[in-house]
């Protein structure tokens, strides 16, 4: 079982390729997916500029060429289209109108980038599904997908998705969106089916997959792993504290078991602006570090860290911290060797150029 992640525009538009175990090894020049797999595509801003409000007040532009210049170069279309805010570097309007308006991809976005794509009634109304808050303990706060079995007597496989916001966060850019991935388990079968909604949450399993204790950072597999394994992401560009994202952690993803954490997708780059422009903007790296030590991410990809010509009003005063990915690996060093006593992987840390990809396998 593997996630691969290619990066569309080396900033946070990123294409996620998840593959079940029985799936073999695909390369860029043969991608052809196979049965059980499911594809996310995230914040696509392939074309044009990012304008806020108007050029004198935020206007943004890429310096580096996405891979692709529009979203009919993807081999075939994304399951899922996800939309994290509204910002037109996140919500690209333009890129976006590059998707027919009967397209099969669910668009699935925050309130307010979902409320502003339905605006443009380019497509069905149907198409743009809002993001549920999460809610411990409410099955209705998660967007949950069916994977069909390969044959009848196997079993289903899932896809939830869900929204961690910040708590009074005036610029709406600091939250959390947790993706889990748990592929259909049984004899492979050449008919995959299609991707079905499900309403409601799975039976529990008789055992907990995995537990967290009092302690954040220490996972215990559990004897009885009587389900298969799932693959999690947190994306989090600008970041958000732990504390929001630990209660999710702590039920949903030790429910699936899906801990270690896949991959993290945050920022190195810590960006502040003046504080009623919104203060920080991006936590970068000292903002990530507790979320992938307490997770035990296998993998940290970076997000929203490409160059870029910001020019308007509002970006004057922005200050940008870089940290190369030694940088943080010497952060991350104490927490090594608490994971080689543990006999976990450490961390690996990538920085993803425009057309890159990097493959995670599930620990």
């Amino acid at each position: 079982m593997s996630l691969t992640v290619r990066a569309l525009n080396g900033d946070t538009a990123f294409l996620l390729t998840f593959s079940p175990p029985v799936a073999p090894v695909s390369s860029p020049a043969s991608p052809g997916l196979f049965p059980g797999s499911f594809t996310i595509l995230i914040d696509p801003w392939l074309t044009g500029p990012a304008t806020i409000l108007s050029t004198f007040f935020s206007i943004s532009e890429q310096k580096a060429a996405p891979c692709i210049s529009s979203l009919k170069e993807l081999d075939q279309e994304p399951d899922l289209i996800l939309i994290s805010q509204d910002k037109p570097d996140h919500c690209h309007e333009q890129t976006l109108r590059q998707l027919p308006q009967d397209c099969q991809s669910t668009i699935l976005a925050t309130p307010a980038a979902a409320r502003k794509i339905r605006s443009w009634k380019h497509f069905a109304p149907q198409l743009a599904q809002t993001l549920p808050k999460y809610t411990e303990g409410d099955s209705k706060s998660m967007y949950r997908l069916v994977i069909p079995p390969f044959s009848p007597r196997g079993s289903c496989g899932e896809v939830t998705v869900t929204w961690i916001p910040a708590k009074r966060d005036v610029t709406g850019v600091h939250h959390a969106i947790g993706i889990t991935y748990r592929p259909p388990c049984s004899v492979l079968s050449l008919n995959p089916g299609h991707y079905l909604t499900l309403p409601m949450s799975p039976p529990p399993s008789p055992g907990s997959p995995r537990t967290i204790s009092s302690s954040p950072r220490t996972i215990v597999p559990s004897p009885n792993n009587d389900r298969e394994k799932t693959m999690s992401v947190i994306y989090s560009p600008h970041g958000v504290p732990y504390d929001l994202i630990k209660p999710y952690a702590s039920s949903h993803l030790v429910h699936e078991s899906a801990l270690p954490l896949t991959a993290l997708l945050h920022s190195f780059d810590l960006v502040k602006n003046v504080w009623w422009l919104g203060g920080t903007i991006s936590a970068g790296s000292p903002g990530g570090l507790q979320i992938a030590q307490s997770l035990l991410a296998q993998a940290w990809i970076g997000a929203h860290d490409a160059d870029k010509n910001n020019r308007g009003w509002s970006v004057k005063q922005i200050r940008i911290g870089k940290y190369s990915v030694e940088q943080v690996k010497e952060l991350l060093q104490a927490d090594g060797e608490e994971r080689k006593k543990k006999r976990l992987p450490l961390t690996e840390l990538v920085a993803l150029g425009s057309g890159e990809e990097f493959r995670v396998k599930r620990a």
